[in-house]
């Protein structure tokens, strides 16, 4: 979540995630879509804002 607050997570073309060099799974990104504190707006992993419906 911390990362996610400093940028979004960019999808990788292999698959799974990355922020800078880092590479994140699938799994995390799933986990914290079903919880509803990120949603995916293209390519990337964003923190879910509150104002947003």
């Amino acid at each position: 979540m911390r990362l996610l607050d400093i940028q979004p997570l960019e999808r990788r073309a292999r698959g799974g995630w990355r922020f800078g060099t880092r590479r994140i799974s699938d799994g995390l990104a799933d986990r914290l879509i079903a919880i509803g504190r990120a949603e995916i707006v293209r390519d990337r992993l964003l923190l879910k804002r509150e104002d947003r419906p």
